[in-house]
């Protein structure tokens, strides 16, 4: 896979402007694909000029015009090549589970440590999940239809961040480890937060 396809998949479900895009990229895509908005912008003109995306320059007044950007046939086209050719499957590489494996030779407080510290950012990654989560279920019927294959990917994303968690809780008490010192009370990952403030994918 490369940025490109992740692009069009993006602009596959709606059109948006660059600035749109690269909210719905770090909001989405983002979590399993990483780019900056540099390779972005610069992955999107490319796709501009070979025909795969089109290009609408809306006029506003007082402002600069707004570039918005939707799939092209001929980018369709390149996004369902690329589906048809199916993906390998992934291949786990995560130094934590390293560690673990040869964790007898730390002191058992250092490693409750680490282990307290990447749980603190997969919670905070759970929460985002169900705020985006709580932000889709609550968009009208009609819109809420062309995220459906969006939301069971980020529904992925939930269920793999509760296994995390729970096999973190396991650990603790299968090498009995013992608490964190001075560690930060953290919300329940089992609560979704609050989603007033988050603004919905915008619709066109």
């Amino acid at each position: 896979m490369s940025l490109r396809q992740a692009i069009l998949a993006l602009l596959d479900v709606e059109p948006g402007t660059g600035y749109d895009l690269m909210g719905r990229f770090r909001r989405s895509v983002g979590f399993f694909w990483h780019a900056n908005h540099q390779q972005v912008y610069k992955e999107l003109h490319a796709m501009l000029e070979e025909g795969l995306v089109t290009c609408e320059e809306q006029v506003q007044s007082g402002r600069p015009s707004r570039k918005v950007y939707s799939l092209a046939a001929e980018g369709a086209k390149t996004l369902d090549a690329w589906l048809q050719a199916g993906t390998a499957p992934m291949k786990v590489r995560d130094p934590l589970l390293v560690t673990m494996f040869a964790g007898h030779r730390l002191p058992p407080a250092q490693l409750a440590a680490e282990l307290a510290r990447h749980r603190a950012d997969h919670e905070r990654t759970l929460a985002t999940y169900h705020e985006i989560e709580a932000v889709i279920d609550a968009l009208p019927p009609r819109h809420k239809l062309r995220y459906r294959y969006p939301r069971q990917t980020l529904r992925m994303g939930i269920h793999y961040e509760q296994a995390w968690l729970a096999w973190h809780d396991e650990t603790v008490i299968a090498l009995d480890l013992p608490a964190p010192a001075a560690q930060a009370p953290t919300a329940s990952a089992a609560t979704p937060p609050a989603a007033a403030k988050k603004r919905p994918p915008r619709r066109q």
